[in-house]
């Protein structure tokens, strides 16, 4: 399976323009061939900024979906009206072996990194204060991890291979993606988190 993390910033002034083209690429999208899912989240600390998870079976199907031309075209003109920046990060599931590649931007600006791992930890939503007040879920991913491991001191290695971070929150779900240096540093910490009833972890 093939993941597609395409977080972007939306000035409330250009949301209209950016539901015109998420409706006609939701169309395509949903048609195409080897596409799963696809989730959208919003950033509970930071206006605009949202993220589309969009699961495909292979990696023919995701360069399948980059190169299907209404696509394209959509893409060509929601970077020159609509973001403000945006990162796209695309790659397998890993079986603890490969990673994947990053293509970020902010205007014309586009770069691309490989070697980094990304890692997808998704829970329920906890049913009271979170639903109400987003803003309390916390972004730090050292909350994540189980409060014994916490007090050791080897912890502090995990951290430092840490990337960044953001967490996004839907309806139903919270959600953090943590880029870390290399696939060890992210299983360690995959390995540190302190599970809960109905999560789901990917990197």
């Amino acid at each position: 399976m093939f993941f597609v993390v395409f977080e972007l910033d939306i000035p409330a002034s250009r949301t209209p323009v950016s539901m015109e083209y998420y409706a006609k690429l939701q169309e395509i999208l949903h048609s195409q061939a080897g596409f799963i899912s696809e989730v959208p989240y919003a950033s509970p600390h930071r206006e605009g900024r949202q993220v589309l998870v969009a699961k495909f079976v292979d990696e023919a199907s995701v360069r399948a979906w980059r190169l299907q031309h209404d696509h394209l075209m959509i893409q060509y003109h929601a970077r020159r009206e609509v973001f403000d920046d945006y990162r796209l990060r695309v790659g397998p599931e890993i079986s603890r072996g490969q990673e994947g590649d990053e293509v970020s931007g902010g205007g014309e600006h586009v770069t691309e990194k490989k070697g980094q791992i990304i890692c997808l930890y998704e829970r329920p939503v906890r049913a009271t204060r979170e639903a109400a007040e987003p803003s309390s879920v916390s972004s730090d991913v050292v909350d994540l991890v189980d409060p014994v491991a916490q007090k050791d001191p080897s912890i502090k290695d995990v951290v430092a291979s840490l990337v960044d971070t953001t967490v996004y929150q839907s309806e139903k779900t919270v959600l953090w993606v943590s880029g870390w240096v290399d696939k060890d540093a992210a299983v360690g910490f995959e390995h540190l988190i302190s599970r809960t009833q109905g999560d789901s972890i990917h990197l």
